[in-house]
């Protein structure tokens, strides 16, 4: 016949099985405490809930580029409108096994990692926590499972929507390119192109011979200003030395247009360039993390180019093109060369 067992038996009963099978017991629970670490950052955070502890890893460097680090995280806490977690890799015990440890103990919800060494920190981490990275040159296709940033790269789309800003005749541009690294920017600058009403005339080439080839057949063909010349941001397809000086004074003797992803480019005598915005990337990433956290660790995988750019532009070489700007259109250059 059933009974009900007293609670003197049933609390006999338990400190009996604990003490028969406490080797098994020992192990399950700490399996399913590995179990809930894992869980407690994979799943997607419920909408409305709590202000999510954010998690910042990013390099020990010097200045300048310290400064541009402090920039970006300005710019995630005032897009998530609360401070952030600073997790800097100084070499004292950055492994991924420490720094999920320090996570877990900080009860970070996501991560956000800066620089080439932060994507290398959180490759990782990424198994188990949504993880949004930035502040590095990386192509779709190459973050790890789990992973989802902004890379560097500037977005073809808001160069070619400049350059019918400052340049409205504009009508092709040309580009010289390493398919090797470009392949995916030049597939979506294609795309760009014809929203804008462009016609890009892409031209791959695999080493600097071709290149430089490739460049005199190219400018041998401009006969005015309606052609422009791209020249994406680190490209290997580009001889700083010999052939970047021979395209800049051939655009300068035939008035046509040369727009840059280099900043520098500009200050030698490009019309324009599209610099990163490091306040405004902060923010951008502060959005993905909020959007990961909604759909959690393991939602897709993707890297957007960068959009949050600031334009700077030669004035001297627009006033040879002919080029008028005025007071308005003039405050829209965050940046001009010949610098006053």
């Amino acid at each position: 016949m059933n009974r009900i067992m007293m609670k003197d038996e049933a609390t006999g009963w338990f400190v009996k099985q604990r003490i028969t099978h406490k080797p098994q017991l020992m192990r399950l629970l700490h399996f399913l405490a590995q179990m809930l670490i894992v869980l407690s950052f994979a799943c997607p955070m419920p909408v409305g809930a709590t202000s999510p502890s954010v998690a910042v890893i990013y390099p020990e460097v010097r200045e300048p580029y310290r400064a541009v680090f402090l920039e970006i995280i300005r710019g995630i806490e005032t897009g998530l409108g609360q401070s952030v977690k600073h997790y800097v890799l100084d070499g004292d015990d950055d492994t991924s096994a420490a720094l999920l440890e320090r996570t877990h103990d900080d009860h970070v919800d996501v991560i956000i990692s800066l620089g080439k060494a932060g994507l290398s920190a959180t490759k990782q981490l990424a198994e188990v926590f949504p993880v949004v990275i930035g502040a590095v040159l990386i192509a779709p296709g190459q973050e790890t499972k789990g992973q989802t940033g902004i890379t560097l790269t500037p977005d073809p789309e808001v160069f070619f929507e400049r350059l019918k800003d400052i340049v409205p005749s504009a009508k092709e541009v040309t580009v010289i390119f390493d398919p090797r690294q470009k392949a995916w920017e030049i597939e979506r600058a294609r795309k760009a192109a014809k929203e804008q009403g462009l016609t890009l005339n892409a031209f791959p080439a695999e080493d600097l011979r071709l290149s430089a080839e490739l460049y005199r057949k190219v400018l041998a063909q401009i006969k005015d200003g309606s052609i422009a010349i791209w020249l994406p941001q680190d490209n290997a397809a580009m001889d700083e030395q010999a052939l970047l000086p021979v395209v800049l004074q051939e655009a300068w003797e035939k008035n046509f247009v040369v727009f840059s992803g280099n900043l520098d480019h500009v200050r030698k005598g490009a019309l324009f360039s599209l610099y990163p915005d490091n306040f405004g990337m902060g923010r951008s990433l502060a959005a993905l993390a909020i959007e990961r956290l909604k759909n959690g660790a393991m939602s897709a995988s993707a890297i957007n180019p960068l959009r949050d750019l600031l334009l700077a532009v030669n004035l001297r070489t627009a006033e040879h093109l002919g080029l008028r700007f005025a007071g308005h259109d003039r405050q829209r250059f965050d940046l001009v060369f010949p610098t006053p």
